[in-house]
């Protein structure tokens, strides 16, 4: 069995890797399901950013965050921002390399 499917019980409308794929494969297989803008917020993801913080720099509200953050998770298989650094293996970033969050007001 697959660790995807480990990941997240399979929905009806799953896309399904090609037969032969190994681990590797499969996961470049899944990033290139993804959209301009998903893989735009995938590749900080990778790198260690926030959701929110990729909302505040893509300038988007909370319905288009959402939905754009729900397809990626979907597409790779996995359950949040933290996973797709982990299992995705991105660049990891030490918090001198992290834009300061802003308080709100």
């Amino acid at each position: 069995m697959r660790w995807f499917k480990l990941i997240l019980p399979p929905k009806i409308d799953d896309p399904i890797p090609p037969e032969g794929m190994n681990t590797d494969q499969e996961k470049q297989w899944r990033i290139s399901l993804l959209t301009d803008d998903e893989c735009k917020a995938f590749q900080w993801f990778q790198q260690g950013y926030t959701a929110r913080w990729t909302t505040e720099t893509m300038l988007l509200d909370r319905k288009t965050a959402k939905r754009l953050f729900d397809s990626i998770y979907h597409k790779l298989r996995v359950a949040d921002e933290a996973e797709v650094s982990r299992v995705y293996r991105g660049v990891r970033l030490t918090p001198e390399d992290l834009p300061p969050e802003e308080n709100d007001p």
